[in-house]
C-alpha cells in the first residue's frame, strides 16, 4: 500500500503544480529563472511530456522498473522543467 502511495506522488505533485497556473501577471518569471523560456513556454513543454506519458514513466520508474534510454531522457528533461517551473514561481 506504501508503495503504490510512494509510486502515485509525483503524478500527484504534477497536477497540483500545473492546475494553480492561470494566464495572469503572476506568470513572469523572477530573476532567478534558470529554464530555457519563459513560463509559459515551460508550462507548454511540460504539457507536452505529460501527453507523451512521461508521468507513466516517472511511476515505472519509481516502482523500480527499468526505462528505455529515450524514456529516461524524457523523465529527466522534465524534472529538469519541472525544477526550473517551480524554482521561478511561476506556479503562484
Amino acid at each position: 500500500m506504501m508503495r503504490t502511495i510512494l509510486a502515485a506522488a509525483p503524478a500527484v505533485v504534477v497536477a497540483l503544480a500545473l492546475s494553480g497556473c492561470g494566464g495572469g501577471p503572476a506568470q513572469a518569471p523572477t530573476s532567478g529563472f534558470t529554464g530555457s523560456g519563459d513560463c509559459k513556454s515551460t508550462k507548454a513543454e511540460l504539457n507536452t511530456l505529460v501527453n507523451q506519458g512521461v508521468i507513466g514513466e516517472i511511476e515505472a520508474e519509481a516502482n523500480g522498473r527499468k526505462l528505455s534510454t529515450a524514456a529516461q531522457a524524457r523523465v529527466e528533461r522534465y524534472n529538469d522543467l519541472l525544477n526550473s517551473y517551480l524554482g521561478s514561481r511561476c506556479h503562484v
